[in-house]
């Protein structure tokens, strides 16, 4: 989550603008931990009523399995679990201990 990617655009030639220069900022931060998880939670929620998830059974892609989405839902709970981790004094040694027997558990939120 160190990384952010900026991308410049010109001013639209069919808008007007008052002033010479414009912008957006995109910031990156550890509250993001935050929306990631109301989103699995969410997530979680619709999948164990299974909600909604009969379109998607209709398209060749989901035909099989729903596997698609238990994997993305790793993926944010992966992503999630480092942002957490970012909060912590000792990032610098994120996931370098995994499955090691008595190192800290960075998935576990200490607050």
């Amino acid at each position: 989550p160190a990384s952010i990617q900026v991308a410049l655009a010109r001013k639209s030639p069919y808008l007007p603008h008052r002033h010479k220069v414009s912008g957006l900022m995109l910031a990156n931060h550890t509250s993001m931990a935050e929306l990631f998880e109301r989103m699995l939670n969410q997530y979680d929620r619709i999948k164990s009523r299974n909600a909604f998830l009969e379109n998607y059974r209709r398209e060749a892609m989901f035909e099989d399995s729903l596997d698609e989405f238990d994997d993305s839902r790793e993926v944010v709970q992966s992503l999630m679990e480092e942002y957490r981790a970012c909060e912590r004094p000792d990032f610098l040694n994120f996931g370098m201990n995994d499955n090691i027997p008595g190192t800290p558990n960075f998935a576990s939120p200490q607050r």
